[in-house]
């Protein structure tokens, strides 16, 4: 009899063992992945998406990113918590999404939210209405101010047009950032002073509205 009461509570403790054995080996899987990236780009750009998560195990994660183009990929593993970026070029405009999940060797996570991209031509916004004297004198140096953002947040030049003739592009700057002409007139006369903007790439904008400005001759009584 004591023989046998020893081989049961043995057997007790060995299921006992493999039932938290086996809790301790239950994978869980990865959380639902954290993306981001730019909500406007331009055809053929190339842009970035990142996406992070975090394994509960400390196992190593695999992204799949998934867009309306067709771009479907696993990628590389990665420890977790490492913040992957995905290169992706849109070749025609239009709007677009873009999800991701996330795997280990055993389990995949659920979708994250989506993110949408805007691809278009984008140009630099039409700059501020030029702020400046409304009236000066023939031969005085005058100066005029002006600002202009961009969709892409790129930098900017500034042009602008005196009425009687084209200034030359300023240096890039700052989308928003606050721009300083100078100008000469040597007629007297009503102008209007307008200036427009320009990108790395080319892209102009339209022409602000104008500022008028009246030159008057000083040595007239």
């Amino acid at each position: 009899m004591e023989r046998k009461f020893f081989w049961l509570n043995t057997e007790r403790i060995f299921v006992i063992a493999l039932v938290v054995m086996t809790a301790d080996c239950a994978n869980h899987g990865p959380s639902t992945p954290l993306v981001y990236g730019p909500q406007r780009a331009r055809p053929n750009d190339t842009i970035y998406f990142s996406a992070l998560s975090f394994d509960p195990d400390g196992d190593s994660i695999a992204y799949f990113f998934a867009s309306s183009d067709g771009t479907d990929r696993w990628s590389d593993w990665f420890p977790s918590g490492f913040e992957y970026s995905q290169e992706l070029v849109f070749t025609d405009t239009g709007d677009y999404y873009l999800r991701a999940k996330a795997k280990d060797r055993y389990q995949e996570s659920g979708w994250s939210d989506t993110c949408y991209i805007s691809v278009r031509f984008y140009q630099p916004l039409p700059p501020h209405r030029p702020t400046g004297p409304d009236t000066v004198t023939v031969g005085d140096t005058v100066s005029f101010y002006s600002a202009a953002l961009h969709p892409l947040n790129e930098m900017v030049t500034l042009q602008f047009d005196w009425g009687d003739t084209l200034g030359s592009w300023s240096g890039f700057v700052l989308p928003g950032s606050l721009v300083r002409a100078t100008h000469i007139y040597h007629q007297s006369g009503f102008y209007e002073v307008r200036c427009r903007a320009k990108d790395k790439k080319d892209f102009v904008s339209d022409w602000s509205w104008p500022e008028t400005v009246l030159v008057i001759d000083g040595r007239r009584h």
